[in-house]
C-alpha cells in the first residue's frame, strides 16, 4: 500500500528507511498533562482528511469508509491526560490529498517541501493526529517523490 509523508527536498527520504527513524513525536514542545484535544473526554470526533477529499473508501486504513465517526482520544489514549507523545512509526496518510488538506488546515509552509511516497506496514501504535486521518507505518521502501504544492 502508498502512503503519503510531508519531506524536505534537501534531506534523503531514505533516511526514513532507518529504525532509528520510525519514531514520531509532536510538532514543537511534547505537551505532557491535561489533554488540550478532548478536553479530558477521552473521545473525540475523527474525521479522514483522505475520505473526505477522495470519498468514502472502505479499504482507507484509517477509517475503513466511515470518514466521520468518534473514538478513543488518540493524544491521551482515552484517559484525559497526555503521558506518552513518543509513538511507534513514521507519521503518514493514506492519500496525498488527505495529507495536503491536514497541512493546508493548520497553515504548514509547504515551501521547501514535497511529499515522499513510502510502501509500509502499520504499526498498531496510533498517530498523535489519528483524528484527522493520519497512521503511522514501518516504512519497508521509498516509492518517489511527488509535489506537495
Amino acid at each position: 500500500m502508498r502512503f503519503f509523508r510531508r519531506w524536505p527536498v534537501d534531506r534523503d527520504p531514505e533516511e526514513l528507511l532507518d529504525p532509528a527513524n520510525q519514531v514520531s513525536t509532536p510538532w514543537g514542545t511534547s505537551d505532557h498533562g491535561p489533554c488540550d484535544k478532548c478536553g479530558g473526554a477521552g473521545k473525540v470526533g475523527y474525521r479522514c482528511r483522505s475520505c473526505v477529499e477522495l470519498g468514502a473508501r472502505a479499504d482507507c486504513p484509517a477509517c475503513g469508509g466511515r470518514v466521520e465517526f468518534e473514538d478513543v482520544c488518540p493524544t491521551c489514549e482515552g484517559d484525559g491526560e497526555i503521558n506518552r507523545t513518543k509513538r511507534d512509526g513514521v507519521s503518514v496518510f493514506p492519500s496525498l490529498e488527505g495529507l495536503r488538506r491536514y497541512l493546508v488546515e493548520r497553515d504548514v509552509d509547504l515551501s521547501g517541501c514535497d511529499a515522499v511516497v513510502l510502501d509500509g506496514d502499520l504499526t498498531g501504535d496510533r498517530d498523535l493526529d489519528a483524528d484527522t486521518g493520519a497512521l503511522l507505518i514501518r516504512p519497508r521502501r521509498v516509492l518517489g517523490i511527488c509535489p506537495l504544492e
